[in-house]
């Protein structure tokens, strides 16, 4: 890539950050509406974590979050972020789990499945095969809106240790596109990758699941409604990376 083109990738790649940012800091100035309501252990405890930085921390936390999130994976950046001093600290918390028997409570896989599938239906996602995938374990939905060219893919794991993670594949605009994407699966960016609000917060950045791992038939309710409402989060946000100009 010529010296220009590498300007214009990096200017736009700061942009692109700029709206992650932007929608992190509206979750964290309302108190995390959203992310207090994921069944995900490793993102749950994250609104308290934040909530106990600096307000001068709280955005470096979130600078880097968004910043990483647009970057390449590589071993080097792995070690830039262990290495930030907010950031490091925060990527090393803990999972957290309630102190209930939230383990004995889950749903059943084929209840937990059905129900998420009535919802994307009943929401307007409609399902699509995927050509050399069989079974149930991994589904992929076409969004309502047409113009959105993002599909849906929900994965259930089959011994319930991690239950399901989600987000949208491919969801970037041609345009975009071409200044990010790569055809080698091992060279990836985060949000590229996977549009997916629990990766955003996680800001670990690798290429394995974040998953809903805390869903129980006492909160399946909630955790459909909550779904739904990340879905359109998600929706929102990459229109406005889309709306992006690649020039």
């Amino acid at each position: 890539m010529t010296e220009a083109g590498t300007a214009s990738t990096e200017g736009l790649r700061a942009r692109f950050a700029a709206i992650v940012r932007e929608d992190l800091a509206a979750e964290t100035a309302a108190g995390f509406p959203l992310i207090r309501r994921f069944p995900n252990s490793e993102v749950v405890g994250a609104p308290d974590y934040v909530s106990r930085l600096t307000e001068a921390d709280r955005g470096r936390l979130l600078d880097a979050l968004a910043h990483y999130s647009t970057l390449w994976w590589s071993h080097d950046v792995v070690r830039e972020k262990k290495a930030h001093p907010v950031l490091g600290p925060y990527l090393a918390r803990h999972p957290s789990y309630p102190a209930s028997d939230w383990y004995g409570g889950r749903p059943k896989e084929a209840r937990l499945r059905n129900a998420v599938k009535t919802m994307l239906t009943e929401t307007g996602y409609a399902r699509e095969p995927i050509e050399g995938v069989r079974g149930t374990a991994v589904i992929r939905y076409r969004h309502p809106d047409p113009a959105f060219t993002g599909r849906l893919l929900v994965h259930f794991d089959h011994s319930l240790m991690r239950q399901m993670e989600f987000g949208f594949r491919d969801w970037l605009n041609e345009g975009l596109r071409a200044h990010f994407g790569s055809p080698n699966p091992r060279e990836f960016i985060p949000i590229v990758a996977m549009l997916a609000y629990d990766h955003l917060w996680h800001g670990g950045g690798v290429n394995n699941p974040v998953c809903w791992d805390l869903i129980t038939e006492e909160n399946l309710a909630e955790t459909l409604a909550t779904m739904r409402e990340a879905l359109e989060r998600l929706t929102a946000l990459g229109r406005r990376i889309n709306n992006l100009s690649a020039e």
